[in-house]
């Protein structure tokens, strides 16, 4: 019994240790660059979106999660690194889908010790990551099968892909979010209305 008291007093002092926790930044530290910010959001418009070939045939995705998180605190014992997270889970739904290398997911977060704010993007095995910098917007008019686009952002996978079906390049706009992509074999897909 005395061993029982011991222990539950030491877990009383853990949880009051560490319930006493301070901020570590600012709040104003972790806000995302407001670029890498309109861009996320312009993908979570919808939660279901279809590209279609020349040819008819159509892949449909859908929004399978979106997650915020935000840590700025620490306490007396372990802490994590204070940073901010947004993030949508994808998923291609249909019988004709591409073997994943990883999970389709797309981010953004920012790290107030470095200032840094992240987009990541791993999209039917594209995988694409940059800090701070977004890569230029394309001002130049471009034909996607039927569909016309422009002020939009290529996002070339940094990965040697393996399959035909694997996305090489993606086209996001800050308007319409996911425009089309190309894959590996050459094919173009564009977004088609909902």
């Amino acid at each position: 019994m005395h061993g029982f008291k011991n222990g539950f007093i030491l877990l009383i002092i853990a949880v009051i240790a560490n319930s006493c926790v301070s901020k570590v930044f600012p709040d104003e530290k972790l806000n995302i660059d407001p670029n890498f910010l309109m861009l996320f959001n312009s993908l979570r418009q919808k939660d279901t979106f279809s590209f279609e070939k020349f040819n008819g045939n159509k892949k449909v995705f859908t929004i399978t999660k979106f997650d915020s998180v935000f840590k700025n605190e620490k306490g007396w014992f372990i802490n994590e690194a204070p940073y901010r997270l947004l993030q949508i889970n994808v998923k291609e739904i249909g019988g004709d889908t591409t073997l994943l290398e990883r999970p389709n997911e797309i981010f953004v977060n920012k790290d107030p010790e470095d200032s840094a704010s992240t987009l990541g993007i791993n999209f039917n095995n594209l995988y694409y990551f940059a800090d701070n910098v977004l890569p230029p917007i394309n001002d130049s008019a471009k034909m996607i099968n039927d569909l016309k686009i422009d002020h939009y952002y290529v996002f070339e996978s940094f990965l040697r892909l393996k399959n035909q079906g694997d996305v090489q390049v993606l086209y996001i706009n800050r308007q319409f979010g996911f425009l089309g992509f190309k894959t590996y074999s050459g094919e173009y897909w564009s977004r088609v209305a909902d």
